[in-house]
């Protein structure tokens, strides 16, 4: 009967560790489109000088947006995390090195997006 208590106390703690896993967490990075960072992400100095003209592009618009990690891991953005990230890179003047501050849920290689501020 004591075993049946301890598995169940370790069945709802794990539970609750991976319920609060899920909720998200701010994720530290690099904002840069798909188009960009599906091919240039792991290149030295890529992200840093990636511009805003460039995350202006239609071809990088409709390719949607992403977060590259310190460790070049990408990041897509969903829907609303393109919509956050487009409305950010045209209400502010930055140019380069799109430091950000992404709080999400992270399903796979995809980041359902709650927020984003620059750093």
């Amino acid at each position: 009967m004591k075993l049946i208590g301890f598995v169940s106390g370790i069945a709802l703690v794990t539970g609750l560790a991976v319920s609060a896993g899920a909720q998200g967490q701010p994720m530290k990075g690099t904002l840069m489109d798909i188009a960009c960072s599906s091919h240039h992400a792991t290149e030295a100095g890529y992200t840093e000088s990636h511009d805003k003209k460039c995350l202006l592009m239609d071809g990088c618009v409709k390719s949607g947006y992403s977060l590259v990690t310190a460790d070049k891991k990408v990041l897509k953005f969903d829907k609303k995390g393109n919509d956050l990230a487009l409305d950010l890179i045209k209400k502010t003047d930055h140019d380069k090195d799109w430091k950000v501050t992404v709080d999400g849920k992270v399903s796979g290689d995809t980041i359902a997006v709650s927020s984003i501020k620059m750093q």
